[in-house]
């Protein structure tokens, strides 16, 4: 017969909070799509520089974030078909924050030129590859 003695004593950190972190509220941008929408082409322009840069690269993309959803409604009324294609860049901002991909950011950058360009109605020669 084989007896195991696992048992070990635990301790506690006392100096790791035992509450939960308070969740904070965010308050979208106000605006209609003509302005919210070059907003966004221009803070997910910096994106990729915060990322090469060790900025504050999560409050960009959340930033982007916050500024899509406040002109989805729009978006959504206007040009449905375009809502795909902005869902999918907003989400490669995040995960380009997230896992510090700095190309996956240019390449939201120039999507959201062809695509805001598109809402518009206007041409872009950029190309968009999603």
């Amino acid at each position: 017969m084989l007896t195991l003695g696992a048992c070990a004593s635990t301790t506690y950190d006392s100096s790791i909070p035992s509450d939960p972190p308070a969740k904070t509220t965010t308050t979208l941008p106000s605006g209609d799509a003509d302005t919210l929408l070059p907003r966004l082409v221009t803070v997910a322009a910096s994106l990729s520089s915060e990322i090469t840069g060790a900025g504050d690269k999560t409050a960009v993309a959340d930033q982007i974030v916050s500024l899509w959803n406040a002109s989805k409604q729009e978006v959504a009324k206007n040009r449905p078909e375009l809502l795909g294609d902005f869902e999918a860049n907003v989400t490669r901002c995040t995960n380009a924050a997230r896992f510090n991909r700095a190309a996956d950011a240019d390449k939201a950058f120039k999507n959201f030129l062809v695509l805001v360009a598109a809402y518009f109605g206007t041409t872009s020669t950029t190309t968009t590859a999603t």
